[in-house]
């Protein structure tokens, strides 16, 4: 082991102490034991505290001083390497900061739940692989934390354990395990055709491909994997469905950090592996759009609130990679988009992490997600209004707050590169960047109305006839800490965003500007009204007619206008990979064996007289055996394998037990058959195989299709020896 070990506490510490909290606090719930149960709850965010603080310590070191490694040699083959530069500190300190906010409002939150201590010891295991992600320094260690990442957030999908908690589970673990293997194939690619994985290494070891073809590929399957995990269209589909159904303080991780592990990885591919190549671009350019439309369309028609904020993470997502595309076809002023991307990056962390924190709150208190119950809960409780406020025009991205200053940075990209292109693709973009941008100002517009202008819902009444507080005074004051920074950021961006970026921004290898941007110009204004105009036009003439009507005693009730041809899960993945593939290779493998047995047939019709005959040895020598050795137990004319084992088997033992009743002088009492007995438990266990084979068909199918794949890969590679 070389290089600074104290990396490994801020990655080795949650995974290796989630268990502590965790039994505690299941230990507590079982044996109803409140000094247990209490001491998880102080354990859990305690430790996540501890992790902010180490994250702090060495991503400052970083920050101020030099860059941070670590080698740990001989695991899993290739050894861990860490590595601790300007955005890996940046991104742990976020990711730290917004693991402790979510895990003290958790104690709240799951107040009076149930398996408190499943989700304190599996977020604490979560917390420990993502800040391995960031920290990898290879994608080999980036690919083991990445996965061991997805499968242990895998219960916070789970946790309710209803019906659409289980659906929702099995559709995020098919796209992560798939995504998974993928992303290992073009790993595998690019160290077969390099010899290296060290991310810093990429840059120069692209130019070594031996075909350009290769290195898409490569590059492709990682962005397959990448790109599912962050959300990016078409492989978004497990975003939607995975962020309602989860306990809101998970849905901001999930929504806030982990979908920001896959933009690591798509912006390790643009800034080391694809710099400069507008193919690539392009068609990450054409991928950016297609997310960013898709989850705003979802949200403006949808009144589920948590699944608002889960498709709009969805768009954001888009936003974020129309920046980290530009980064590959602007050639002036490329600061722009990669600043940009990351800065949208932090924001969309802290605007998800509280607004979902806050939908907890209606979730916690009224026990829906309906926009019919949630209405006029803002109402009178102007502390929640504030703090919705901030999040909602942050994300709009209104001036004067975070949201504006990366949206105006990637807006001016775009412009940037329809100037130097001369191409209208640009400007067609630019205006598509401005819709969705608009389109997220409706659909927040239509949660701030119901929320705090509405009449209030007889849910809402009945809640506050009953209670005097929604939220204790502790729980305010720390969702205030992040919608505080949503403001101040925007604010004082020279002090706060923009140095934070240009540290960040060594992740990508290009030469930064030594310029700063300027936040509020003209034109930043200008494209910022223009958007807000959209918005309002869309939210009055498409939302409010389409989702509005009027209900019993004269009141608004919404109605869901969710497209579901747009649901791609239900439409296309579920029939094809589900039913299409599975009867397609059904038929083919029906297909080769019909032709297998007609060769079969044709080529070795003697071997049929041959194993008759033998067959009909057997038969005769097994009945002679038992005519002479054994008692005859039963008469079967045709035996199987099977039963021929229970006879022999069986017949042996009853031979046995015969002789020692006799030896023993034993008489009387029932006499049991162990052929009939033998025969019974190969027939159970026959059943049984029949039912773990159906009950894993589906779940190996992910699986197969990856191994498949890897197993083409290693038939390519035997070519060459």
């Amino acid at each position: 082991m070389s290089g600074e070990i104290g990396l490994l506490l801020p990655v080795m510490i949650p995974i290796a102490l989630c268990l502590v909290p965790g039994l505690s606090a299941a230990a507590g719930e079982r044996k109803n034991n409140k000094a247990l149960l209490k001491c998880g709850k102080i354990l859990f965010p305690a430790l996540t505290f501890v992790t902010l603080l180490l994250c702090c310590f060495y991503g400052i070191r970083a920050l101020t001083g030099s860059t941070l490694t670590l080698s740990v040699p001989e695991i899993c083959g290739f050894g861990l390497n860490f590595r601790m530069d300007g955005f890996r500190a940046v991104y742990t300190m976020v990711t730290a900061f917004a693991w402790t906010v979510s895990s003290v409002f958790a104690l709240w939150y799951l107040k009076g739940e149930e398996h408190q201590g499943r989700y304190f010891g599996y977020t604490l295991l979560v917390l420990g692989m993502t800040l391995g992600v960031f920290l990898s320094a290879d994608l080999y260690t980036t690919f083991i934390f990445f996965e061991g990442m997805s499968l242990a957030s895998y219960v916070w999908v789970v946790f309710e354990e209803d019906a659409e908690a289980i659906r929702a589970s099995k559709t995020y673990l098919a796209v992560a395990v798939i995504g998974g293997l993928v992303m290992l194939m073009g790993i595998f690619l690019v160290y077969h055709e390099t010899g290296t994985l060290a991310i810093e290494d990429l840059a120069f070891a692209a130019q070594r491909f031996g075909s350009k073809k290769v290195l898409y590929a490569a590059g492709f399957c990682m962005l397959f994997g990448f790109g599912a995990k962050a959300g990016a269209y078409p492989l978004h589909i497990w975003l939607p469905k995975a962020h309602p159904i989860a306990p809101a303080p998970a849905s901001a991780l999930l929504s806030g950090i982990l979908t920001k592990t896959g933009m690591y990885g798509v912006l390790i591919l643009v800034g080391r592996v694809f710099l400069g190549d507008e193919t690539f671009g392009r068609i990450l350019l054409i991928i950016a759009v297609l997310t960013m439309l898709t989850g705003a369309v979802i949200a403006l028609f949808s009144i589920d609130i948590k699944h608002v904020l889960a498709c709009s993470s969805v768009s954001q997502i888009g936003f974020i990679l129309t920046g980290a595309s530009l980064a590959c076809i602007v050639k002036e002023e490329q600061w722009l988009a990669v600043q940009g991307a990351i800065l949208h990056m932090m924001n969309h962390s802290f605007f998800k992490l509280v607004l979902f924190l806050l939908a907890g709150v209606l979730v916690k208190n009224l026990h829906s997600r309906d926009l019919n119950d949630l209405s006029g809960f803002g109402k009178e409780k102007p502390w929640f209004m504030i703090l919705f406020l901030l999040a909602y025009l942050g994300i709009a991205g209104i001036p004067g707050l975070s949201g504006f200053v990366s949206k105006s940075m990637i807006h001016e990209a775009i412009v940037v590169a329809a100037k130097e292109s001369g191409s209208g693709m640009y400007k067609l973009v630019e205006w598509l960047f401005l819709i969705a941008g608009g389109c997220t100002l409706a659909y927040m517009t239509k949660l701030f109305i119901v929320l705090f202008f509405r009449p209030q819902s007889d849910a809402v009444k009945a809640f506050n006839n009953k209670n005097k507080q929604y939220l204790p005074l502790w729980a305010k004051l720390l969702l205030s800490v992040p919608a505080a920074a949503i403001y101040l950021a925007g604010t004082l961006p020279e002090y706060l965003m923009l140095p934070a970026a240009k540290k960040a921004s060594d992740l990508l290898n290009y030469a930064p500007a030594e310029e700063t941007f300027r936040v509020f110009t003209a034109e930043n204004v200008k494209g910022g009204a223009i958007s807000v105009a959209i918005g309002l036009a869309v939210y009055l003439f498409a939302v409010r007619p389409l989702t509005e009507r009027k209900g019993r005693r004269k009141t608004i009730e919404y109605v869901n206008r969710y497209p579901a041809y747009v649901d791609l899960e239900n439409a296309l993945y579920r029939p094809v990979l589900l039913t299409g593939l599975p009867v397609v290779c059904g038929g083919a493998c029906r297909a080769m064996e019909l032709a297998t047995e007609g060769i079969a047939k044709m080529t070795f019709g003697l071997s049929k007289l041959v194993a008759g005959f033998a067959d009909r040895i057997a038969d005769l020598a097994t009945a002679g055996v038992r005519r002479t050795v054994l008692r005859p137990v039963c008469e079967t004319p045709t035996l199987s394998t099977t039963k021929r084992f229970s006879l022999f088997a069986g017949g042996i033992a009853n031979g046995f037990r015969s002789l020692w009743r006799k030896l023993l002088r034993k008489g009387g009492g029932e006499q049991k058959d162990y052929v009939k007995k033998i025969n019974r438990g190969i027939d159970d266990t026959s059943e049984t195989f029949k039912y773990v084979v159906r009950s894993l068909s589906y779940g190996l199918l992910a699986f197969c299709v990856g191994l498949l794949a890897m197993l083409l890969y290693l038939l390519y590679c035997l070519q060459g020896l």
